[in-house]
């Protein structure tokens, strides 16, 4: 057996060490325990916990296979970190310590602030990272070729977006091997971006392969997507995404642009999860805002399930709390509340196919609308043949509000529903529906 099965196997057995019950679409069982030859005191190792010596020269003097490097509270200054390939490697705070990682340069002079690229079992825990020094801040990349554990990371300041000649993220998270998983639980990135940038909260490559879950995590104020996991499902002449899946599990999403949590990839799924906006987030543009709660962009079989949406009435315009983009194809959405105030704003809206799409049946399942919104409608089909409502409820009480519309959308079926509204409850526009059981 050589070296790289002989950490891997250690590896997988100590995250099997601890049972963790994730529940659909989740395989495997998570623990922050690990096992490595070497622990490394990063203080003991030379590194300066006052913030008034950068520590670039320690860490990569001691990042080695099977090596943990443990830090002790403090302010550690770095420069920037670029991990090559390594296997069983974990940086993280001695328990109960309050350890700040802070950028010594400005993030106009770096690729990123730390990346590891081609690690195999790596493990980040309980680390922060202080972004708010103004025009400070950048990416922290994991580009994993084997299994990863990112738990109890935050970044504290918003990201330097402003100069939007080049992206701006906070966290990247992709995992290129097929057959390895990436775990990514209470990772927090709270102050989001600048008015007038383009800052991504979290950003899933197109090159991800394997299965990445994220737990817990929040992600608020980002002008340019909360969760921007929907890169792998993108397949075009000049784009081709690897298809690697993607689970959110619980966790809060709030006040970001564009999209609080997009997903797109085959089989990805989003239970528990809050989303919440309750005012308008920054944005790039004017024309770029864009408030949308869950965005299912591409590919198929995404599950959506006992998320939690509320749109205020103080949220941005937007097209509509759960969104189908008209490359994506079937997917279901069961057992969701979505509370909208906002007036003119969807709580469910399929976009019109007319410059092309997949047409892919939808299915909304044990689905709850709710809210004071006026005008438009709550639901909104378009371009979607054999659509099923069944045991939805939709109640708004809003000025002219209209319940369910489909456009060009034939042989749909609502049944054991309700709709209740002061507009139209059922409008049909160049489409058949089937109703059986419905309260109007």
């Amino acid at each position: 057996m050589d070296r790289g099965q002989r950490t891997r196997r250690g590896f997988l057995k100590g995250i099997a060490a601890t049972a963790l019950t994730v529940g659909i679409g989740y395989p495997g069982n998570v623990t922050t325990q690990s096992r490595f030859d070497t622990v490394v005191n990063a203080i003991a190792a030379g590194a300066d916990p006052n913030g008034s010596e950068r520590i670039d020269n320690v860490l990569e003097g001691y990042i080695d296979d099977d090596t943990l490097i443990e830090f002790p509270a403090g302010r550690y200054r770095l420069g920037s970190l670029d991990v090559g390939p390594v296997r069983n490697l974990g940086l993280r705070a001695k328990p109960q310590a309050r350890v700040l990682f802070e950028p010594a340069t400005p993030a106009s002079d770096q690729r990123s602030f730390i990346t590891f690229e081609g690690i195999e079992d790596l493990l980040l825990n309980g680390l922060t990272f202080d972004f708010s020094r103004p025009g400070f801040g950048n990416t922290l990349r994991v580009i994993a070729n084997g299994d990863f554990l990112a738990q109890d990371l935050r970044i504290c300041g918003q990201l330097a977006d402003q100069d939007r000649t080049t992206p701006h993220v906070g966290f990247r998270f992709d995992v290129r091997d097929p057959d390895s998983t990436g775990v990514v639980r209470d990772v927090s990135a709270p102050d989001g971006g600048h008015q007038g940038g383009n800052g991504v909260g979290i950003f899933v490559g197109k090159n991800h392969a394997g299965t990445l879950r994220f737990e817990n995590c929040t992600v608020a104020n980002f002008p340019n997507n909360g969760l921007y996991a929907s890169a792998p499902g993108r397949s075009s002449r000049n784009y081709r995404g690897r298809d690697g899946v993607v689970h959110v599990r619980g966790g809060l999403y709030a006040n970001n642009n564009i999209a609080n949590v997009r997903l797109g990839s085959t089989g990805s799924t989003a239970y528990g999860v809050t989303v919440r906006v309750d005012s308008v987030p920054p944005y790039p543009s004017l024309e770029k805002l864009n408030v949308r709660g869950i965005r299912l962009r591409a590919q198929s079989g995404q599950f959506i399930s006992d998320c939690d949406i509320t749109i205020t009435s103080d949220a941005g315009p937007g097209f509509g709390a759960i969104v189908y983009h008209p490359d994506h194809d079937s997917s279901t959405v069961r057992n969701t509340t979505i509370h909208v105030d906002k007036d003119e704003y969807n709580a469910v809206r399929a976009v019109s196919g007319d410059s092309g799409g997949t047409g892919g049946p939808l299915t909304l399942q044990n689905v709850s609308v709710t809210g004071d919104a006026a005008g438009g409608a709550a639901v909104v089909i378009a371009d979607r043949d054999r659509t099923v409502l069944r045991d939805c409820v939709i109640e708004q009480s809003g000025a002219g509000r209209d319940g369910v519309r489909f456009t060009s959308a034939n042989e749909c079926l609502i049944t054991d529903s309700t709709i209740q509204v002061p507009g139209e409850p059922l409008s049909l526009i160049d489409s058949s529906v089937r109703k059986v059981r419905l309260t109007v």
